[in-house]
C-alpha cells in the first residue's frame, strides 16, 4: 500500500504566480531567476513526502505481537482469568458431602446433690442427599466454569479489537505527523521565496503573512497530532499492562488492502466463533441445571444417626445402682409440605426464558454488526483501490509534468500550484479513507470474533520489548 500525503498546502505557491510578468529590470530579473530556482527545488522535493520512513528508525512490534502481549499482561484480562479459578474451586466445593456430626450429652442430678437420674449419650449422625442434589450442584458449577472460560475468550476478543484500533490509528498518525513535517519544510521554504518576491515588489505583504499564518497553523496541527500520539501510546501501554510512560516501538507499516469474504460466510463464522453468544447459550444451560437443582432441593437431606445412651438412678443413702445402656438409631426425614422450592423453580424457568430471548437478540445483533462493518469496509476498500489505481498516480504524474513544464518555461507557477494542490487534496482524502477503512476492518474482525484464529500463527514478541514491562 502506498504511503500517501496527509495534506498538501502547496496551493500557497500561488503567491508566486506573478513570476511570468514582464517589464522587469535587470536586478528584478536576477532576483526572479533566483526565486525560480528555489521554486524548482521546492517542487522537485515534493515526491519525498510519499517516501516511507527510514528503515533505521522503523518501529519493531507488529500488531499480532501487540495482541499477544496484551493477552498475556493486560491487568483487566488477568482479573477475568481469576474467575475460572474461582469457578473451579466452587466446582470442588459443590461435590462435597456434608460432614458427619457427633453429639454428646450428659444429665447428672448428683452435681447438685440431688437424687434422681443420671444419663449420658453419644450419637454419630450423617446427612445423605436423596434427590441427586450433589450431582445437580456439580452440573451448575461445571456450567459456571465454562461460562468463565467463555468470558475470558470474549474479553480477549474485545481487547484485541481495542489494541488493533489503537495500532491502526497509530499507523495513520505516524503518516500525518510525517506529512506535517514535510509541509512545515515546504512552508518554510515558501516563506523565504515570498519574502524575496516581496523585496522584488512581485507579491504583497498580505501574501507573506498568509504563508506565515499557514506555517503556524501546520505547526499547531503537528503539535496536536503529537499530543494525540502520546495519548495513544499511553493507552496502548495500559492495554499491554505497562506504565503509561513506557517506551513503545511499533511496526507502523500500512497493511495491504484485504480481500473480504462474502458477507454470508462472515456472519456464519461469527455465529460459530463469538464467545459472547456461547456465553448466552451457557446461561440457558445453567438455567436448566438450576431448575433441576431446585427440584432436587424440594427434598432436604435425610439424616441417619447411631448412638448409645446410658441411664442410672441415684438415690441418697442407697447403694449405687447399675447403669442401663441403650443403643439408639435415628432417622430424620424432612417433609416438603410448605417449602417445595416453588420460588427457586419459577426463577430458574424465568431465567431460562430470558436466556433464550437473549440468544435470539444477540444473533440478530451479531448479524447486524457484521453486516454493517462488512458493508463499510467493502465500500472503503473500493475507494482505496480507486485511489491507488488512478487518483494518486494521476496526481503524482500531473505534479511531475507541472514540474518539468515549469522548468522548461512552458507552464506558469499558477498551473504548478494547481497540480500540487490537486495532489495534496487526493492524498488528504486517501489518508482519511485509509483511517476509516482500517477502523471498519477492526470492527469487522471484532464483530466476527476471529482475532484468536488470526493471531494463532503470529510469532512471539521480541524479548527485549517484553522486558521493558
Amino acid at each position: 500500500m502506498q504511503l500517501p500525503i496527509r495534506r498538501a498546502n502547496a496551493h500557497r505557491l500561488a503567491v508566486a504566480c506573478s513570476s511570468d510578468r514582464g517589464g522587469m529590470g535587470p536586478a528584478r530579473r536576477i532576483l526572479s531567476q533566483q526565486v525560480r530556482s528555489r521554486v524548482l527545488l521546492l517542487i522537485a522535493a515534493w515526491p519525498l513526502a510519499i517516501t516511507p520512513v527510514n528503515a533505521a528508525g522503523m518501529p519493531k512490534l507488529t500488531l499480532p505481537q501487540l495482541i499477544q502481549i496484551a493477552w498475556q499482561d493486560n491487568k483487566d484480562l488477568q482479573a477475568v482469568r481469576h474467575a475460572v479459578e474461582i469457578g473451579r474451586a466452587r466446582l470442588v466445593q459443590a461435590g462435597l458431602y456434608p460432614n458427619p456430626r457427633v453429639e454428646i450429652s450428659r444429665n447428672d442430678d448428683s452435681l447438685f446433690r440431688n437424687q434422681g437420674d443420671y444419663s449420658g449419650s453419644v450419637t454419630l449422625s450423617q446427612e445423605f442427599p436423596i434427590a441427586g442434589r450433589i450431582q445437580h450442584q456439580r452440573d451448575v458449577a461445571r456450567v459456571n466454569v465454562a461460562l468463565a472460560e467463555a468470558e475470558i475468550e470474549d474479553a480477549e476478543r474485545r481487547l484485541a479489537g481495542e489494541v488493533a484500533a489503537n495500532f491502526y490509528r497509530y499507523v495513520v498518525l505516524d503518516r500525518q505527523i510525517a506529512v506535517r513535517d514535510y509541509l512545515i519544510d515546504i512552508e518554510q521554504k515558501l516563506a523565504r521565496i515570498t519574502r524575496d518576491r516581496l523585496h522584488a515588489a512581485e507579491v504583497s505583504e498580505l501574501d507573506v503573512n498568509t504563508v506565515q499564518l499557514d506555517l503556524q497553523r501546520i505547526q499547531q496541527e503537528r503539535a496536536r497530532l503529537l499530543t494525540e500520539m502520546q495519548t495513544l501510546v499511553a493507552a496502548l501501554n495500559q492495554q499491554l499492562g505497562r506504565p503509561a510512560s513506557s517506551p513503545l516501538e511499533l511496526d507502523a507499516a500500512v497493511p495491504e488492502i484485504e480481500s473480504l469474504d462474502r458477507l454470508e460466510l462472515q456472519q456464519a463464522r461469527a455465529l460459530d466463533l463469538r464467545a459472547d453468544l456461547r456465553m448466552a447459550m451457557l446461561e440457558a444451560d445453567r438455567a436448566g441445571a438450576e431448575k433441576a437443582l431446585a427440584r432436587a432441593q424440594r427434598w432436604e437431606d435425610w439424616a441417619v444417626g447411631i448412638g448409645m445412651e446410658q441411664n442410672r438412678l441415684a438415690i441418697e443413702g442407697a447403694p449405687r445402682l447399675r447403669s442401663d445402656r441403650v443403643l439408639m438409631l435415628r432417622l430424620t426425614i424432612p417433609l416438603p409440605l410448605l417449602n417445595r422450592s416453588q420460588g427457586a423453580i419459577a426463577e430458574a424457568e424465568a431465567t431460562g426464558r430470558r436466556a433464550t430471548a437473549k440468544i435470539a437478540a444477540l444473533k440478530l445483533d451479531i448479524d447486524s454488526g457484521v453486516a454493517s462493518a462488512h458493508t463499510e469496509a467493502s465500500r472503503l476498500e473500493e475507494l482505496l483501490r480507486q485511489f491507488e489505481g488512478g487518483l494518486l498516480p494521476i496526481g503524482e504524474r500531473n505534479a511531475e509534468l507541472a514540474r518539468r513544464g515549469y522548468a522548461q518555461g512552458l507552464v506558469s507557477i499558477f498551473e504548478v500550484t494547481l497540480a500540487l494542490r490537486q495532489q495534496g487534496d487526493s492524498n488528504v482524502a486517501y489518508l482519511d479513507t485509509l483511517d476509516q477503512y482500517l477502523g471498519a476492518l477492526v470492527r469487522l474482525h471484532t464483530a466476527v470474533g476471529d482475532y484468536n484464529a488470526r493471531m494463532a500463527t503470529a510469532g512471539p514478541a521480541p524479548e527485549d520489548n517484553r522486558e521493558e514491562d
